[in-house]
């Protein structure tokens, strides 16, 4: 310690007090006019050693402060800082007013920590000023009471357009959506909303381009997920151009928006229907086929339900497998549309035997896709039904009638600038025991005149 007091005085003994006293002695020398008690006063040493210590105590406070201010500087930038928006909301709608900027603050640490406390609440965009449509370039402010402190914001400025703002009446439509959160046996059946129609506001332009206004009917927001009827009252209005693209529009009603919803499950008994697919090996028939289960319960929309009421869901099975018995357990697919089945896999059970002398029967042909504006006509009596020879076991084939058979020609290709139609003749059956048998057609093309309407 006693050393490092030394070098300090050494220093100031070296560095101050010695170049000050030989500036005062030269100051002396030369002034002839100098009093006798002033250099006297300034030959002492103290007087001298006290002088210096002055100075270099206030150059070394000058050279501190310097120090201290610029070690102490510092910078921050915040990022995403809100923009508080002004201006005659009631008369106009205004775009591209950025929501966020960005804000860089230098200066102390100490302002810094007191600006850090409201910066978010002093960015403002004024609009006031504007009283009429058009373009504009307006700064973008930020203000603190610290003088100290320097800013700077990104973007300083922005472009806005600004229009008069205009309102329409539209209808209130409704459009469920989270439907895959219900269980797959229930269905929003029905919505009954308390408000048919509803004011848009905003741009012209833009209330131009809003093709419908859907309150989105959430199936998370429903209380409880059951069969019923159910009351909603947090309802999401939306309004969409043409393409289903939200627009960014004002939306309000007299009242508020409630929706009744109903929860419903929709379901059919369906058949299922066994369909050989292919060629069953040569010398074998099927016999007869069995299902663990005849039909399967189906839910869905009763668009769907109604369809398969009718056809029925086809399992197809490769009828080169039928060597022998056969045994399976078998998929059920699942249709468009369908949102359930009761269940996934059914058992299938084949006897197979040896194939029965064929048999043949003679079926009407039937005219399918006659072009609009046009009479199909068999050309003659032989054009009008078709020989078809029946493969399959015997116990089957015996107990096939006319009716299990569709004879039947495609006319939707037909040239009508000619009189008659050349058609390929198709054959098909329409029972489930037709589909156990073969079914070839003994003519391959027919004669159908095509007469046009008068």
């Amino acid at each position: 310690m006693k050393n490092m007091f030394n070098k300090i005085y050494n220093f100031f003994d070296k560095k101050v007090v010695l170049p000050i006293t030989r500036l005062v002695f030269r100051i002396s020398e030369k002034s002839s006019k100098s009093s006798k008690k002033l250099e006297n006063f300034l030959s002492k040493q103290t007087t001298l050693l006290f002088l210096s210590l002055i100075l270099a105590i206030f150059l070394f406070i000058i050279v501190d402060q310097k120090i201290i201010k610029f070690t102490s500087s510092s910078a921050e930038v915040f990022k995403n800082v809100p923009v508080k928006v002004s201006y005659a909301e009631e008369r106009f709608v205004v775009e591209g007013i950025p929501e966020t900027v960005d804000i860089t603050l230098i200066g102390s640490k100490a302002d810094l920590y007191i600006a850090k406390q409201s910066y978010s609440q002093n960015v403002t965009l004024d609009l006031n000023h504007i009283t009429k449509p058009g373009t504009y370039t307006v700064p973008v402010e930020y203000s603190h009471g610290l003088k100290s402190i320097e800013y700077s914001v990104n973007p300083s400025e922005v472009t806005v357009v600004v229009y008069l703002k205009e309102s329409q009446n539209r209808p209130l439509s409704y459009n469920v959506i989270n439907s895959n959160q219900l269980d797959a046996a229930l269905d929003v059946s029905e919505v009954s909303l308390n408000v048919d129609n509803v004011t848009i506001t905003g741009a012209g332009y833009k209330l131009d381009q809003v093709a419908n206004v859907e309150a989105l009917i959430d199936v998370n927001k429903i209380p409880n997920l059951v069969e019923g009827t159910q009351d909603l009252d947090d309802i999401t209005l939306k309004a969409y151009d043409a393409s289903g693209n939200p627009l960014d529009v004002e939306i309000s009603t007299t009242k508020k928006v409630q929706a009744k919803v109903t929860i419903s499950s929709s379901s059919r008994k369906v058949n299922l229907n066994f369909v050989p697919v292919g060629k069953v090996p040569f010398g074998k028939a099927i016999s007869s086929y069995k299902f663990s289960q005849s039909y399967v319960t189906v839910y869905g929309s009763n668009e769907v339900l109604d369809e398969l009421a009718k056809t029925g869901i086809n399992i197809e099975v490769d009828a080169s497998k039928f060597t022998d018995d056969y045994h399976e357990t078998i998929e059920i697919p699942k249709l468009t549309g369908v949102k359930k089945l009761e269940f996934n896999k059914v058992d299938l059970d084949v006897i197979v035997t040896e194939v029965a002398d064929p048999v043949t029967l003679t079926i009407k042909i039937d005219a399918l896709n006659v072009p609009d504006g046009y009479t199909a006509s068999a050309a003659s009596v032989d054009d009008s039904q078709v020989l078809v020879e029946i493969k399959g076991a015997e116990n089957v084939v015996s107990v096939l009638t006319n009716a299990d058979i569709q004879a039947y020609v495609d006319l939707s290709k037909c040239n009508l600038n000619e009189p008659v139609c050349v058609a390929n003749v198709k054959v098909k059956p329409n029972t489930a025991n037709a589909r156990l048998v073969d079914l070839v057609s003994k003519k391959s093309k027919v004669n159908i005149n095509l007469i046009k309407n008068s």
